[in-house]
């Protein structure tokens, strides 16, 4: 079992830092003109600030959106044989027991099950650099998860995503043989900012069938990860190529 190394999200903060120097330079230089070369009147100070102010707020905007974007998705893996294999793409806070049942139940002879567990953060958290509690809560979903399914005698591995649960499906799709995909998500009114529509984005980047379930919440009585996982659990389960079987 290999450990992935964690990763910070410094293209992230990379970037927010390039959009916020560049409209400073921007509104600086447009102010120095406009004092020494336009000399506007008082009201048009006043549109000077109305169109500062869209500036900024379009580079909010862009901070949102920018390290989102996905260049370019990795190549999927292919197996050479014809055995199923379910990948599945579970909300850290679904239920272990029950995130564990629904995939027992669309198993459809699959012979290995790769679990991911996409980091569940806010909207601006990429901003900053504790991640841990985030990181904590998907590892421990997605450990118990895999000990429960091992305990069924079912051939699964499992790792963290990233925070985008599209990105870590087409991670996970890059090497792991998937024919089915499976994404967990809670009820609606409790799902994750980034889940909205999560199915037609999903079905949209793989020629894969992909199915949804929904899992409720997980409870506090939840098992502990050192409780549900054999000895030798790591950060993650990494998947195992099986296209030479």
């Amino acid at each position: 079992m290999n450990a992935r190394p964690r990763r910070r999200n410094w293209g992230a903060k990379a970037n927010v830092a390039f959009i916020f120097v560049s409209l400073a330079a921007v509104l600086i230089v447009a102010a120095f003109v406009t004092v020494f070369v336009v000399r506007p009147p008082a009201l048009g100070w006043v549109g000077f600030a109305i169109v500062s102010a869209a500036v900024a707020g379009l580079g909010a905007v862009a901070t949102l959106v920018l390290p989102r974007i996905r260049v370019s998705a990795p190549k999927p893996a292919t197996a050479a044989d014809a055995d199923r294999r379910l990948l599945v793409v579970a909300d850290a806070s679904c239920s272990a027991a029950g995130l564990c049942n629904e995939i027992m139940a669309r198993l459809d002879s699959a012979v290995a099950v790769h679990l991911v567990v996409p980091v569940r953060v806010s909207h601006l958290h990429f901003l900053t650099n504790d991640e841990a509690n985030e990181r904590r809560d998907a590892e421990q979903t997605m450990l118990i998860v895999v000990g429960l399914l091992r305990q069924r005698e079912i051939s699964a591995t499992g790792s963290v995503g990233s925070d985008k649960p599209l990105e870590s499906m087409t991670d996970a799709l890059g090497t792991f043989p998937a024919t089915h995909v499976l994404l967990v998500t809670p009820p609606a009114e409790e799902s994750y900012w980034l889940e909205r529509d999560l199915l037609a984005k999903a079905r949209a980047l793989t020629e894969l069938p992909i199915t949804q379930a929904i899992v409720a919440f997980d409870q506090p009585e939840r098992p502990s990860a050192q409780q549900a996982v054999p000895a030798g659990g790591g950060r993650s389960v990494s998947p195992e190529r099986r296209s030479a079987r």
